[in-house]
């Protein structure tokens, strides 16, 4: 009986418009809370790789100059947006930070934090920590075989939260001194002193 009250009810065309408002409002509110997610993870991630630059050490013979910037790049597609804008704010020592997009390996080498989203997306870069060698660039990415690759960090979601993982070997080879501070808050070290 109630079954057959609620379709007299709906089959009546008043109730048509506000059903297809209602669909419409619950699916944007679930795309809005989608892309709410994906720009807190990247802020939180803009957050770490600035932090990041807080304890690691990079030899002089990195900068050209005492005041020198201090290049953090994003090759590939660009997650962040406008959300690594306020980090140019901000300096390494007496290296002011800057923001860059280099289009070529070679540019890269000229950065000092380097951000690759995935490696997928971009073939360009797939190579690009070899290719890096032992320019003293800290590699970042959200790659999922980012150890395996030689990235020096790889982002990783830990029971819904963003962690990293380490590759000693691979910041040594690049020349970079972390702090042990930042190793033991690391969800997986390989390379030397694994866990």
């Amino acid at each position: 009986m109630l079954a057959k009250c609620l379709i007299a009810m709906l089959s009546r065309s008043r109730f048509w418009p506000w059903i297809g408002v209602l669909f419409l409002l619950f699916g944007s509110l679930q795309v809005f809370a989608q892309q709410s997610d994906n720009v807190s993870e990247y802020k939180l991630k803009a957050a770490f790789i600035y932090n990041f630059s807080q304890f690691i050490e990079w030899p002089e013979s990195a900068f050209s100059a005492p005041d020198a910037p201090f290049q953090i790049c994003v090759v590939g597609d660009d997650p962040f947006g406008e959300i690594l804008k306020p980090i140019q704010k901000r300096k390494y020592h007496t290296h002011p930070i800057e923001i860059s997009y280099p289009k070529t390996v070679s540019e890269a080498g000229s950065c000092r934090i380097l951000y690759l989203d995935t490696q997928n997306k971009a073939s360009q870069w797939r190579d690009i920590v070899k290719n890096l060698g032992d320019a003293p660039v800290l590699t970042v990415t959200s790659n999922i075989d980012a150890m395996d690759s030689g990235f020096c960090i790889g982002f990783v979601s830990l029971e819904g939260k963003t962690r990293w993982n380490m590759n000693l070997a691979a910041a040594r080879k690049a020349q970079l001194k972390i702090s042990a501070k930042l190793i033991e808050i690391a969800v997986m070290i390989v390379g030397e002193a694994s866990r």
